[in-house]
C-alpha cells in the first residue's frame, strides 16, 4: 500500500471521475486507474463502481474512505513534525553560562546535541549570572546556566542543578585549616577573596555578611584557590566549587540556611533547540 494510492482513491471519491481525479493530482488518467486497482487488490475489496458516466463508492468504499482520510491526515502530521525538526536543525541556539564553568554535563550535552542535530548553530556566551539573567529577559539568550543565592530569577523558568552551602577556602597551614567550621562573623577579621558581583557565590556572601567588601575580587574559582593557597586571604565559595582543589582546605561556614545554587534558566515557551538542550542537561 502506497501513500499516493490512498491520495488517488480520495481524489476519485471527491471528483466522481478518474479523469477529474487525474487532473487534480496531476497524474495521467491511466496512472490513477492503475494505482487504485492495485490498492483494491491489496485490500481485497472493490472501492468503486465504475459506471459509464460516473464513478461512485461501493458500500465497502463508503466504509473505507474515513479510514483512508485518517491515514492521510496522520501521515501529514508526521510530515509536519519532521518539518519542525528540520527547522531545529537549521536554527540556532543562544546559550549563556557563568564564566569559568567546569561542569562536565554541559559539555557532554553540547556534544550530544551536535551529534543529533549537526545543523544546529550554537552560540555560547560567558558572563556573570546577573548579566545572563538580564540577557534572557531581553530575549538575547535562549537558555543559560546561572547561579543564585535565595530565590530563582523572577519571570523565567528554572531548574536547580546544585544547591550547596558556603565554605571558607584557606591555605593548608592557615589557623582555620584544622577547624570543623567557622562562624560567619569571623570573616570580618580576614581578607576575603570572592567572585565578582552578579555571581551566585557573591550573592550568597552578601546574604551571609551584609556590607562585607572582599579584599580580593577575582573572576574564577581557580584564581581563588591560587590566592588562598599562598596565604593571601580566605576564599568564600559554594561547597561544589572547590571539590577538586588540592592545595587548600575548605572549612564549612556555620550558616546552613545560606546557599549558593546553580541551575538552568530559560524563557517561558522555549524554542525546540532550548528544550532539547534543557532535556539533556537535566537527564538522570
Amino acid at each position: 500500500m502506497e501513500i499516493h494510492q490512498l491520495r488517488y482513491a480520495v481524489a476519485v471519491a471527491e471528483t466522481g471521475s478518474f479523469t477529474a481525479a487525474a487532473e487534480a493530482v496531476n497524474v495521467s488518467q491511466s496512472g490513477v486507474s492503475t494505482q487504485v486497482q492495485k490498492l483494491e487488490r491489496e485490500l481485497g475489496v472493490a472501492l468503486f463502481d465504475r459506471g459509464a458516466r460516473r464513478v461512485t463508492l461501493t458500500a465497502d468504499g463508503e466504509r473505507m474512505l474515513p479510514a483512508i482520510r485518517e491515514s492521510l491526515r496522520a501521515l501529514s502530521e508526521i510530515r509536519t513534525t519532521a518539518a519542525d525538526l528540520r527547522g531545529l536543525l537549521r536554527g540556532s541556539l543562544r546559550l549563556g553560562t557563568v564564566s569559568g564553568l567546569t561542569w562536565p554535563r554541559l559539555f557532554d550535552a553540547l556534544g550530544d546535541l551536535h551529534r543529533a542535530h549537526p545543523g544546529l548553530e550554537v552560540r555560547l556566551h560567558e558572563d556573570t549570572s546577573e548579566d545572563l539573567v538580564s540577557a534572557l529577559r531581553h530575549g538575547e539568550l535562549d537558555i543559560a546556566v546561572v547561579a543564585w543565592a535565595q530565590h530563582p530569577p523572577a519571570g523565567l523558568e528554572t531548574a536547580t542543578l546544585f544547591d550547596d552551602p558556603l565554605v571558607a577556602v584557606v591555605a593548608a597551614d592557615h589557623p582555620w585549616a584544622s577547624r570543623r567550621s567557622i562562624r560567619p562573623a569571623e570573616l570580618d577579621m580576614v581578607d576575603v577573596i570572592s567572585l565578582p558581583r552578579g555571581t551566585g557565590d557573591r550573592a550568597a556572601l552578601a546574604q551571609l555578611r551584609p556590607g562585607l567588601e572582599p579584599r580580593w575580587e577575582v573572576s574564577t574559582p581557580w584564581f581563588i584557590e591560587r590566592l588562598a593557597a599562598r596565604g593571601l586571604g580566605v576564599g568564600v565559595v559554594s561547597d561544589a566549587t572547590r571539590r577538586r582543589w588540592e592545595e587548600v582546605r575548605a572549612v564549612p561556614v556555620d550558616a546552613p540556611d545560606v546557599r549558593s545554587r546553580l541551575g538552568i534558566a530559560w524563557r517561558p515557551s522555549p524554542s525546540r533547540a532550548a528544550e532539547a538542550l534543557r532535556a539533556l542537561l537535566v537527564a538522570p
